[in-house]
């Protein structure tokens, strides 16, 4: 949404999945699982798709829960706690569990981790090996004595770009990736020339 923070957003509700680039909103029915790219800025991404559970509509009532004693949700003061937070411990409905990297987290908790990084779950990344494959080449260039590191460094990242484009069924930026290879392989033997020649000069 444009002129709206991040953290408001949260506030009103996820609504649905966007680029982790662009941030333009994304159609999830043509998501698929793997690496995709975005219609609008184009870059690539990695995604998971899943459809999420139908809601359980048979959440427990408290005078329906049974024994005597039963604890109330924190957040549903009439419904009935399931589970308690793996983190706080706090009384839990089935409305408000939330299944995380193997903890049940109320969505407090649940946010929280989000936002510090703690839930590898939830952690959204990026690598565009493209771009870091061409910078390890300039790097080379500009420092040619850390050109037998940067140079197979380029090959490497230039090589899961491959792998991404192969995924994405895309030709445009093959060329590219072998102009970086070529570039790579050069850099790499003169750092290695270089290097050669100062050690037989001392």
């Amino acid at each position: 949404m444009a002129g709206v923070s991040p953290a408001a957003q949260r506030a009103l509700g996820y609504e649905r999945p966007a680029c982790p680039h662009c941030r333009r909103p994304l159609d999830h029915q043509g998501l698929v699982s793997g690496w995709q790219a975005c219609p609008v800025c184009r870059r690539a991404f990695e995604a998971v798709f899943f459809e999420p559970p139908p809601p359980d509509l048979s959440v427990p009532r408290l005078g329906e829960a049974g024994p005597v004693g039963s604890h109330a949700c924190a957040n549903h003061a009439g419904n009935a706690a399931v589970t308690h937070c793996s983190r706080c411990g706090v009384f839990m409905c089935p409305l408000c569990r939330i299944e995380a990297d193997g903890m049940a987290l109320c969505p407090a908790c649940f946010e929280r981790l989000s936002d510090e990084g703690a839930l590898p779950s939830a952690i959204a990344t990026c690598r565009d090996y493209g771009r870091l494959a061409g910078a390890l080449a300039v790097l080379g260039l500009l420092m040619p004595f850390l050109a037998p590191a940067a140079g197979p460094g380029s090959i490497y990242y230039g090589v899961k770009r491959l792998k991404q484009l192969e995924a994405l069924k895309e030709d445009a930026g093959r060329g590219g990736v072998y102009a970086v290879f070529a570039l790579a392989a050069l850099e790499t033997l003169l750092g290695f020339g270089l290097i050669w020649m100062m050690v037989a000069r001392g």
